[in-house]
């Protein structure tokens, strides 16, 4: 992964545009990593990644028998517990 300051990105910034268009790009500020820019087609990847991961969670939840029935009264249940965590408006 290619690594630039953020003040290089900002004085060179079609230079790093184009670099994350190859490869992920590490951004520090003082020395310290504070960002990646990764090219459009890298994040709908990503989230496609993220989002295939999480159904595949939901199924094998499914298949353990880790799921409850949402019924109204367990829906009340829930968003009343919510609520009392909320603060006062």
């Amino acid at each position: 992964m290619k690594t630039m300051s953020a003040t290089l990105a900002s004085k060179e910034f079609g230079r790093f545009i184009d670099a994350a268009q190859r490869e992920p790009v590490l951004l520090t500020k003082k020395d310290r990593p504070v960002a990646v820019t990764v090219s459009v087609a890298d994040w709908e990847e990503l989230t496609a990644l993220r989002i295939e991961h999480g159904v595949a969670a939901g199924l094998a939840d499914v298949a353990e028998g880790r799921v409850t029935e949402m019924t109204d009264v367990s829906l009340e249940q829930r968003l009343a517990r919510f609520r009392t965590r909320l603060p006062e408006a």
